[in-house]
């Protein structure tokens, strides 16, 4: 009889036992495959984000050339239209530019945004206040001199700044990280 229970008792617990195995290895592949699945999203959305962030970052430092008061006056400039006509150009120049580009601001942090609307504005303004420096009948070349005259009093413009903090953001989220660390030697 003692060999009856222990057959019973081994019939009994060798399928509880293989079925325990076989469900602790069936939970360790989903749990595997779940993990192989999250993995393969994570490089898709990597493929996809990480060009656009560093495109982004490529079109908002070109918006910031483009509307340094230098290279905006450079490039807009037509002397044949009058002060005024020139500084509504200008400032439409420089609205449209940024709403080309504003949807850039999802990529790049929120200091750098802040950054690039704050230079923004502060071109516009000094494109408004160079056009109460010069009468509306003066020449675009008038008003032209006078946005290089401040601008070059200012000292760094808020572009620069902006540019510069961009290529530092860039630099540290797609140059430093993927570069070994130098040694000192």
């Amino acid at each position: 009889m003692d060999a009856n229970i222990i057959t019973a008792i081994e019939l009994i617990t060798i399928p509880i036992i293989v079925a325990g195995l076989a469900i602790y290895i069936f939970s360790k592949y989903l749990k595997y495959e779940e993990t192989r699945q999250k993995l393969a999203i994570d490089k898709a959305r990597l493929e996809i984000v990480v060009p656009a962030r560093m495109q982004a970052y490529e079109r908002i430092v070109l918006f910031m050339e483009r509307t340094q008061p230098e290279n905006l006056v450079r490039r807009t400039l037509r002397a044949n239209i009058s002060a005024r006509a020139f500084q509504a150009e200008l400032v439409s120049t420089v609205r449209g530019e940024y709403e080309h580009n504003i949807s850039q601001q999802i990529y790049i942090s929120l200091n750098a945004w802040a950054m690039v609307k704050t230079a923004t504005e502060e071109t516009i303004r000094l494109v408004n206040v160079a056009g109460t420096k010069v009468s509306a009948n003066d020449s675009a070349t008038d008003l032209a001199e006078k946005i290089i005259e401040i601008t070059s009093q200012i000292g760094k413009f808020p572009t620069s700044m902006a540019i510069d903090n961009v290529k530092k953001e860039f630099a540290q989220y797609f140059i430093q990280a993927t570069q070994p660390e130098l040694s000192d030697k």
